[in-house]
């Protein structure tokens, strides 16, 4: 690899972590795919993957995309962060991941599914009361919180501070730079509040089930990116709904369309835009050579919107049920969480279009600027009742 990437690699001055960028980062993306499907960031120094079957393939691809030298961009933090299942790969990882989907498969949740169900229901009917809502703070943000904190048995006592924690804590995933160094101490507090919270889990959940299995700190794959990523997903979800009256109609009318509508809303804003994977061997992809030790960007939310695999990528339509969207990942990486993401999101979303028949927009939305997370900040929305 030379000092400006490797031989045959297209170039790009586009910074991914500029504030307007993570704001509305995909003008970028389409660029970064049109150069090709491996692109070196000139800054912060970085080889890319932006388009769907090179990001695919990765995350299929364990063995030679190695996560176990760390997911984020910079050095400091890989080379300081304890070893997770964020952050291992087999045999390690299947230690981490075990207890875990043990708690969440399909089957597992089963019995967990009319208490959600219940607090959808509770949130919809309050968010109706209401003409005007920040969609984000008073829906999303507040029932996701209030599911994984019910389901892991967190005191209600400080609660409320594991959210912004979270969304900080992502930070830590970027490039060199003050929202990193935020991201670290975010998640140096998360993590103690986590630790101090264990003793006080309400029996029977799963946080002290976690804890008998001497896997205490796996607590904080609940607390960290099980309530973020979610809020993303929802907050994203009524935006685009209330952009697209007539795709709500649709799902008002065919409840069935619920799980097609909510892999749309995840391909077109992914809550996590990308992870780092480091190449384990020489590889070539297309005309780029890469060498082993290459870090590489894995970029979700461009993959998603790549006009290669999906037609006219940016039209929302609930009815394309993309199931091959990769917000969640692919592979041994699969969010382990994405069983539990699809059921509060279609409980409520179903709760809501029998309370709802149109978001408006109320004012314009914010989107939040954070090196690895994207969707609504802020999201005003005006409830027309069904």
């Amino acid at each position: 690899m030379t000092a400006a990437g490797p031989i045959s690699c297209q170039l790009s001055n586009e910074n991914l972590w500029d504030d307007a960028v993570l704001a509305d980062p995909y003008p970028s993306y389409r660029r970064l795919r049109e150069l090709g499907p491996v692109v070196w960031l000139e800054q912060p120094g970085l080889v890319a993957l932006p388009r769907f079957a090179e990001v695919r393939a990765a995350l299929a691809d364990w063995k030679t995309y190695s996560s176990a030298d760390g997911v984020a961009v910079a050095d400091q933090v890989n080379n300081s962060m304890s070893t997770s299942i964020l952050t291992s790969d087999p045999p390690l990882h299947d230690r981490f991941r075990k207890p875990l989907m043990d708690q969440l498969s399909v089957a597992a949740l089963g019995r967990d599914g009319p208490a959600i169900d219940a607090t959808a229901a509770r949130f919809a009917e309050a968010v109706t009361m209401a003409e005007t809502i920040d969609a984000v703070a008073d829906l999303a943000r507040p029932y996701s919180l209030t599911v994984v904190s019910d389901l892991v048995g967190l005191p209600p006592d400080g609660r409320d501070a594991y959210p912004e924690l979270a969304e900080r804590a992502f930070n830590l995933f970027g490039p060199t730079g003050d929202r990193l160094l935020d991201g670290v101490e975010a998640l140096d507090e998360l993590q103690t509040r986590t630790d101090d919270a264990c003793p006080h889990l309400a029996p029977g959940g799963k946080g002290e089930e976690l804890c008998e299995l001497g896997m205490a700190g796996s607590v904080a794959a609940y607390t960290w990116p099980g309530i973020d990523t979610t809020v993303n997903a929802l907050g994203s979800a009524v935006h685009l709904f209330a952009r697209h009256p007539e795709q709500w109609d649709l799902v008002r009318a065919d409840r069935a369309l619920i799980p097609s509508a909510f892999n749309e809303v995840l391909r077109l804003h992914a809550p996590v835009q990308f992870f780092t994977r480091v190449t384990t061997a020489d590889l070539s992809l297309g005309e780029v050579r890469l060498p082993a030790r290459t870090r590489v960007l894995i970029m979700y939310g461009s993959a998603n919107r790549d006009e290669r695999r999906f037609v006219d990528p940016d039209r929302f339509d609930v009815t394309r049920n993309p199931t091959d969207q990769l917000a969640f990942g692919r592979g041994i990486h699969l969010c382990v969480g994405i069983n539990l993401a699809r059921l509060e999101a279609h409980s409520l979303l179903s709760h809501l279009a029998d309370r709802v028949a149109r978001f408006e927009p109320a004012g314009h939305p914010r989107w939040m600027v954070n090196n690895t997370l994207h969707g609504p900040a802020t999201l005003p929305v005006r409830l027309v009742p069904a």
